[in-house]
């Protein structure tokens, strides 16, 4: 008698939507590559993030039907009646290799990662950890300029530096602005008392577009776009979890009330999609020891899946 394969979530190994586990980055297949960055050291105050990339792959378990390769039928969208990224090869590629005290080893790992990702024409997609290893991510793209970022965040992560430290959670996109390749960034969500007007003074005179939550609020998703550039180009995503609403998922470093919720993430990852090429995407600052119910990380996942999907309608 043969027996059908179940494939269940609590079995097997867990990787990411349970795709085939491929680390050699010289050799791997697949469209979408999944790479995690247990490295949370630039966090200022409640560290945990390291161990977000295992969590939400454990979370991602329960799609573990997106991990069929060629032979996956993708996901059913109920709003748009069909199938979305119906034979998609996903692939995980395991976590970088990060040491404690060695930053400058740690990011010249990531860049070398993404870097080769990218010769292989798959998508990154990177399981952060806090949000300075979006710095190190970015710095691989520079043969895909001009590149602009979109940013769902809490916080602008625009201090030119901090107690003499130009590496933290609290620079990556000053950082990523002085990158000569890096055209515009384009924040959402920005709110909170550790926002500084230092910060939204320097981030728009450089030319880049800052949204507030009360913008998106108000506005709505749809009116910001009207002014973005009509041709995005090639473009990265970098999410933020503290850019939604605590209610919505608690288990990050630094939550700030009053966030974007899910369907605000969503429009704007979709509507990015009808003007640009999806090149990358990162999820940061998950931090599940601070959320017992795991909803957090549950959140990431779909977002992420949400997001990857945008780039393979």
């Amino acid at each position: 008698m043969k027996h059908q394969k179940t494939s269940l979530p609590h079995t097997g190994l867990a990787t990411f939507c349970k795709a085939p586990f491929q680390p050699d980055l010289e050799e791997f297949e697949g469209d979408v590559a999944i790479v995690g960055i247990p490295f949370d050291e630039a966090t200022a105050m409640r560290p945990g993030s390291r161990q977000a990339p295992r969590a939400i792959r454990d979370a991602s378990t329960r799609f573990g039907f997106l991990g069929l390769g060629q032979e996956s039928k993708g996901f059913f969208d109920i709003n748009r009646g069909r199938n979305i990224m119906a034979g998609v090869r996903l692939v995980d590629c395991g976590d970088a290799d990060v040491i404690y005290f060695d930053q400058e080893r740690n990011f010249r790992l990531i860049y070398d990662m993404v870097s080769k990702i990218l010769a292989h024409s798959a998508l990154p997609v990177i399981l952060g950890g806090d949000h300075s290893i979006a710095y190190p991510v970015i710095r691989a793209y520079e043969d895909f300029e001009p590149l602009k970022i979109i940013l769902i965040d809490a916080h602008l992560d625009y201090k030119d530096e901090l107690l003499g430290l130009k590496y933290t959670n609290n620079s990556p996109f000053r950082r990523a602005y002085e990158l000569p390749f890096v055209e515009q960034i384009i924040s959402f969500g920005i709110r909170g008392i550790k926002s500084t007007d230092q910060e939204l003074r320097e981030s728009r005179a450089h030319g880049n577009l800052v949204f507030s939550n009360y913008d998106v609020f108000e506005n709505g998703v749809e009116s910001l776009f009207e002014q973005l550039p009509q041709d995005l180009g090639n473009y990265y995503v970098s999410i933020d979890i503290d850019g939604l609403d605590p209610s919505l998922c608690p288990g990050t470093e630094s939550p700030e009330a009053e966030g974007l919720n899910f369907m605000h993430v969503k429009q704007i990852v979709q509507m990015a999609s009808e003007r640009g090429k999806l090149v990358g995407v990162d999820l940061v600052e998950v931090n599940p020891y601070l959320d017992t119910s795991e909803l957090t990380q549950h959140m990431a996942v779909q977002l992420l899946v949400e997001t990857i999907a945008t780039r393979f309608p």
